[in-house]
């Protein structure tokens, strides 16, 4: 991996910084308990990190596209829920906040992210999934505010957040995709609740169910124009699927680490496992598939900073093939951990479980096949 100077100096303060909290005692008690990792978010905001996906102008540290695929890279290698959460919480609020806000809500939101605040973003709905803009949450407009019924759901860091980005509809009438607008909910407000959803891995990072039954939101909440939310949406969705990708990658990383060191030490038939042509066979193919993710998943990030329109799809490219990349490998990882690769002593049983969630996450490899197909010129 080719990084420029400064980012190899992110990747050392990162690094120092998961090395001093992350351990695998860390992780496991973590991922045993479902318990959000504040240790390490919380040194990481101390340390500034949580400024970095704001930009400059607005106090923060201005990172770009490519930065951001290094530090969530990096973040991954660690633990993948904290690379999760930084992406979920902080960059995704900061993205939409900075783009969309009015100047009070940039004043009030961006110094709070900075200081490591959550943002949650809730889209998905019971009855929608990928159909993303068929979306049924309701919310009228009564003098100062609007009122809010309805529900979301797998909605990620939800218990743990400050405020809601919540897509709802508006106005009906029209294509699905228009009427949806975007409210900045508090999920103190009387009538939200909050129910977390139990989940085969990411364990330390909540899932949830929202519901809203007639909650009271002021105007001012509106995040961008009413009835123009899924354009405002649309944008994000780049780097939403470049970095799920940059996770992956990270992920990746620590696998093929783990797995190197496990085959040099296991023996079998007089020598370390490493040494039968099968097992070599595998750790090569996650070596191939670490650099080849990282090179279209640093294309990709490139395309963003340049403003480039192709850059949309060649994230899906990127999340698509990294996505699935992890998955396979932590298949393969198993399997030359053997017996111990399928008990929770060793932690590739853990990235067995958490990876799933990012072949969904951010629009599924389903989703992410038509996005490319549409951009050969293929009608579906």
């Amino acid at each position: 991996m080719t990084l420029t100077e400064d980012q190899q100096m992110m990747v050392d303060a990162i690094d120092q910084i998961c090395r001093s909290i992350v351990t695998d005692e860390y992780s496991a008690e973590i991922d045993r308990v479902a318990r959000y990792p504040v240790e390490v978010m919380d040194a990481l905001a101390a340390q500034g990190w949580a400024a970095l996906p704001v930009p400059e102008e607005a106090g923060g540290g201005g990172a770009s596209a490519q930065d951001l695929v290094v530090i969530h890279e990096t973040l991954a290698r660690h633990n993948l829920v904290v690379g999760q959460a930084y992406f979920s919480l902080w960059v995704l609020g900061a993205e939409a906040i900075e783009r969309l806000g009015t100047p009070e809500q940039k004043a009030e939101w961006l110094p709070r992210i900075m200081e490591g605040a959550n943002v949650a973003f809730a889209l998905t709905e019971p009855g929608s999934g990928s159909d993303a803009a068929a979306l049924r949450t309701a919310a009228i407009r009564d003098g100062d505010d609007f009122v809010v019924n309805g529900s979301k759901v797998f909605i990620t860091g939800a218990a743990v957040s400050e405020v809601i980005i919540t897509g709802v509809r508006t106005s009906t009438g029209g294509r699905k995709q228009e009427g949806i607008t975007s409210l900045m909910i508090d999920p103190t407000l009387p009538g939200v609740d909050i129910r977390k959803l139990s989940k085969m891995g990411l364990k330390g990072l909540d899932l949830c169910e929202v519901f809203f039954d007639n909650v009271r939101v002021p105007a001012s909440a509106v995040l961008g124009a009413v009835d123009t939310g899924w354009a405002g949406m649309l944008p994000g969705l780049a780097n939403e699927r470049l970095l799920l990708a940059a996770l992956s990658v990270g992920a990746l990383r620590d696998l093929l680490d783990r797995c190197l060191v496990h085959a040099q030490q296991r023996e079998s038939f007089g020598k370390p496992i490493a040494g039968h042509q099968l097992i070599a066979e595998k750790l090569v193919e996650m070596r191939v598939a670490i650099e080849a993710n990282h090179a279209l998943t640093m294309q990709a990030a490139a395309l963003v900073d340049a403003g480039d329109p192709d850059a949309v799809n060649v994230a899906s490219m990127a999340k698509l093939s990294a996505t699935r990349d992890y998955i396979s490998a932590t298949r393969e990882a198993v399997q030359i951990f053997g017996g111990y690769g399928f008990t929770d002593e060793y932690p590739v049983s853990r990235h067995y479980r958490d990876c799933k969630y990012l072949e969904i996450g951010g629009g599924t490899s389903e989703i992410q096949k038509i996005v490319i197909a549409r951009s050969m010129g293929i009608r579906l």
